[in-house]
């Protein structure tokens, strides 16, 4: 095996490893970078926003090459992502946790993250 495929084959590992943690910053990033608290997040599921439409075209696809490597996505739901709210957007965590249809938006805007980045 060359070091090209070496590293390629590391990478992809790593990558698999760590992608539950990968997938979990950009979405509390997301939220965060845009200061979306709990009035945001309610207005969001109030008007049935998109969390995939309101990506930037880069980050789509930064999320797209990440997800080449990262295999087996089916951990991503609504209880994943409020268990990565929970320590930095507690907030936030709370709302999903607390509100049927904040809990049922976030599924919902999951799937349609997983479709895209299964595509």
């Amino acid at each position: 095996m060359n070091i090209k495929g070496f590293r390629s084959l590391l990478e992809r590992g790593l990558i698999a490893e760590f992608g539950p943690e990968i997938i979990k910053g950009y979405l509390v990033e997301l939220f965060q970078s845009r200061h979306i608290g709990v009035k945001e997040a309610t207005e969001w599921i109030e008007q049935n926003k998109s969390i995939w439409n309101s990506l930037k075209p880069e980050q789509q696809a930064q999320l797209n090459k990440v997800s080449g490597k990262l295999g087996n996505i089916n951990y991503i739901n609504a209880d994943w992502a409020i268990d990565a709210f929970r320590k930095d957007l507690p907030a936030l965590a709370s709302l999903f946790l607390g509100w049927k249809k904040a809990h049922n938006w976030l599924e919902r805007q999951l799937d349609e993250i997983k479709k895209h980045i299964l595509a």
